[in-house]
């Protein structure tokens, strides 16, 4: 059961995703009713800051994190991917020789993994996730669960180098919905592993529509346009999908958070993003079925 445990995600796969906050107040009374999140407190014995793991009421399993594993100090409300690795402190020597640097860790945090919080070449930061007794989110690709990380950069083809050392991540130019293109991160033979733990995925994901290659997906990439380079930090952002986007948008306005990307149909998805009051920023989708 434990290897099984370790084994929850490959090597190369974002496998965790924490909302790390100013201080000790964490959001879990806005994610809780918004996603209908419950939590349980996981703080790490002699941390000096709280940590919660949020869950579904109704499923078993682990969704996400709000605190910080590592009692990392932000000046403001962040979100950080974590990809899972065999060694941490390997990777973190060719996050090093990629050109980007390790902000705190690598770190154990006992009976959860050895962590480490980087940045890329550009200052995305992400996490690193080597499995000692967790291997990952149990739950996701279902309401209320992440279901994507996606990194925003202005400088594409450092960003595909960069990860592609580190990683071993690739590009590929996909079409949604329509003329709707975008640029898939994926990792090469994650569709397999996939397949091998859920059997028959790969033709549901065919039956839907899903682009070519998506089962090997990892994340997606933008580019910041020109005129808002001034403005946007490089960085990863995070996707959770929903079974009502309008409500959760809806809801989110009524709690104080600020709906910054209106909902918008985007192949068989229809996608939003918000900030909460605190300013955290996260995005949701509602997937729809094709009509039969």
């Amino acid at each position: 059961m434990a290897e099984l445990e370790q084994a929850r995600y490959p090597a190369g796969v974002p496998c965790w995703v924490e909302l790390s906050e100013p201080g000790d107040k964490l959001a879990t009374a806005f994610f809780g009713d918004v996603l209908g999140w419950r939590f349980e407190d996981r703080t790490p014995e002699g941390a000096p800051k709280p940590y919660f793991v949020a869950g579904l009421p109704d499923r078993e399993g682990d969704v996400a994190g709000l605190g910080s594993l590592l009692a990392e100090p932000v000046d403001a409300p962040v979100w950080t991917t974590y990809v899972r690795v065999d060694s941490a402190d390997e990777t973190a020597e060719r996050v090093v020789s990629a050109g980007g640097s390790v902000l705190r860790g690598p770190d154990d945090v006992e009976g959860v993994a050895r962590v480490a919080v980087c940045a890329d070449a550009a200052g995305a930061r992400f996490g690193l996730w080597e499995a000692r007794g967790s291997g990952g989110a149990h739950l996701a690709n279902m309401p209320g669960t992440w279901n994507f990380s996606n990194l925003v950069t202005s400088d594409p083809e450092a960003a595909e180098a960069f990860y592609g050392e580190v990683f071993g991540w690739k590009t590929q130019r996909v079409t949604m919905g329509g003329a709707e293109e975008a640029t898939m991160l994926y990792l090469p033979g994650y569709g397999d592993f996939r397949e091998k733990q859920d059997p028959g995925l790969r033709d549901r994901h065919a039956a839907t529509g899903a682009p070519e290659g998506f089962m090997d997906a990892v994340g997606w990439l933008s580019v910041v346009p020109y005129e808002a380079l001034a403005e946007t930090v490089p960085q990863w952002s995070v996707e959770f999908t929903v079974s009502d986007a309008e409500s959760v948008l809806s809801r989110v306005v009524q709690l104080g958070g600020t709906v910054v990307t209106p909902l918008a149909d985007l192949g068989g998805l229809r996608y939003g993003a918000f900030q909460d009051p605190r300013g955290a920023a996260i995005a949701v989708n509602e997937f729809h079925r094709p009509p039969e």
